[in-house]
Protein backbone atom coordinates (compact mmCIF):
# COMPACT_ATOMS: atom_id res chain seq x y z
CA UNK A 1 0.00 0.00 0.00
CA UNK A 2 1.23 3.50 -1.06
CA UNK A 3 2.47 5.14 2.19
CA UNK A 4 0.42 8.48 1.40
CA UNK A 5 -2.98 6.28 1.67
CA UNK A 6 -2.00 4.54 5.08
CA UNK A 7 -4.19 7.18 6.74
CA UNK A 8 -7.34 6.03 5.10
CA UNK A 9 -7.38 2.65 5.15
CA UNK A 10 -9.38 0.86 7.41
CA UNK A 11 -11.46 -2.84 6.84
CA UNK A 12 -14.02 -1.08 4.72
CA UNK A 13 -11.26 -0.34 2.31
CA UNK A 14 -9.51 -3.43 2.29
CA UNK A 15 -12.42 -5.61 2.06
CA UNK A 16 -13.88 -3.54 -0.96
CA UNK A 17 -11.26 -1.58 -3.34
CA UNK A 18 -9.54 -4.12 -5.68
CA UNK A 19 -7.83 -4.15 -8.77
CA UNK A 20 -9.56 -5.13 -11.99
CA UNK A 21 -7.26 -8.49 -11.90
CA UNK A 22 -8.40 -9.05 -8.85
CA UNK A 23 -12.12 -8.83 -9.92
CA UNK A 24 -11.82 -10.89 -12.95
CA UNK A 25 -9.82 -13.63 -11.47
CA UNK A 26 -12.39 -14.35 -8.38
CA UNK A 27 -15.39 -13.86 -10.61
CA UNK A 28 -13.67 -16.68 -13.25
CA UNK A 29 -13.31 -19.12 -10.34
CA UNK A 30 -17.04 -19.19 -10.49
CA UNK A 31 -18.03 -22.30 -11.95
CA UNK A 32 -21.61 -21.35 -12.53
CA UNK A 33 -20.98 -17.89 -14.39
CA UNK A 34 -19.71 -16.75 -17.19
CA UNK A 35 -18.06 -13.96 -17.15
CA UNK A 36 -19.08 -11.92 -19.90
CA UNK A 37 -17.02 -8.39 -19.66
CA UNK A 38 -14.87 -6.86 -17.00
CA UNK A 39 -14.03 -3.59 -17.23
CA UNK A 40 -13.24 -0.18 -15.67
CA UNK A 41 -15.81 2.07 -15.97
CA UNK A 42 -15.16 5.70 -17.53
CA UNK A 43 -17.16 7.64 -15.35
CA UNK A 44 -15.13 6.55 -12.47
CA UNK A 45 -14.22 10.84 -11.97
CA UNK A 46 -17.52 12.13 -12.27
CA UNK A 47 -18.98 9.98 -9.90
CA UNK A 48 -16.39 10.72 -7.52
CA UNK A 49 -16.72 14.35 -8.09
CA UNK A 50 -20.59 14.17 -7.58
CA UNK A 51 -20.10 12.26 -4.14
CA UNK A 52 -17.71 14.76 -3.07
CA UNK A 53 -20.33 17.42 -3.09
CA UNK A 54 -22.79 15.31 -1.50
CA UNK A 55 -24.31 16.59 2.08
CA UNK A 56 -22.69 13.17 3.75
CA UNK A 57 -20.81 13.88 7.52
CA UNK A 58 -17.96 11.02 5.68
CA UNK A 59 -17.06 13.23 2.30
CA UNK A 60 -14.89 15.22 4.50
CA UNK A 61 -12.87 12.09 5.05
CA UNK A 62 -13.27 11.32 1.43
CA UNK A 63 -12.31 14.45 0.18
CA UNK A 64 -8.74 14.58 1.82
CA UNK A 65 -8.36 10.90 0.83
CA UNK A 66 -9.09 11.70 -2.48
CA UNK A 67 -6.47 14.49 -2.28
CA UNK A 68 -3.93 11.98 -1.10
CA UNK A 69 -5.10 9.37 -4.12
CA UNK A 70 -4.16 12.30 -6.68
CA UNK A 71 -5.81 9.78 -9.19
CA UNK A 72 -3.82 6.68 -9.11
CA UNK A 73 -5.17 3.96 -7.53
CA UNK A 74 -9.28 4.01 -7.33
CA UNK A 75 -11.45 3.07 -10.15
CA UNK A 76 -14.55 1.91 -10.91
CA UNK A 77 -15.18 -2.10 -12.12
CA UNK A 78 -18.55 -3.01 -13.79
CA UNK A 79 -18.86 -6.93 -14.23
CA UNK A 80 -21.20 -8.25 -16.49
CA UNK A 81 -21.88 -12.01 -16.34
CA UNK A 82 -24.18 -14.45 -16.99
CA UNK A 83 -25.49 -17.97 -15.09
CA UNK A 84 -24.47 -21.00 -16.89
Amino acid sequence: MPAEMCPFWNSEVERTMHSLSWWKELWSKESGVELVDCREMASCVQAWQEWLTADHPVVAHDIEMMRAEGGKYFNMIQLIAKVR
